[in-house]
Parts: C-alpha cells; structure tokens; sequence
C-alpha cells in the first residue's frame, strides 16, 4: 500500500492514521503487522508518518513479479 501511495522516502511519507483508514484491518492487526514491518526495516516511521525503505520497496516489487 505503501509503494502504490508513493510513500518512497521521508518527504513522501503519509500518516500513520490515513493508512490505517485505508485498511480493512483491526486497529490492533494494523499496530502489530506495523511494528513487525517497522523491526524487519521494510518500513520507516518517523513521529507518525510512514514510507517504504529501499529494502521494502524491494521486497515489495519481488512479491508481485
């Protein structure tokens, strides 16, 4: 969802709540599978915003090739 919002770097980077809105997910779900992708270093966050780090972006475009 990241990469399709173009959120590619920290100039970029959207809210955590505007992705979250986005996502037919339980708040609790969405925290969790976040803090997972924020610890593998796929995604940054700084304060409350969010984008998809090189290796993200990368792990991203492998799964739909």
């Amino acid at each position: 969802m990241l990469s399709n919002l173009g959120a590619l770097d920290e100039e970029k980077a959207i809210s955590a709540d505007t992705l979250r809105n986005s996502q037919p997910l339980k708040d609790k779900v969405f925290d969790d599978e976040l803090r997972k992708l924020v610890q593998t270093g796929y995604v940054k966050q700084i304060d409350s915003k969010l984008y998809l780090s090189k290796a993200g972006l990368f792990r991203a475009l492998s799964r739909f090739s």
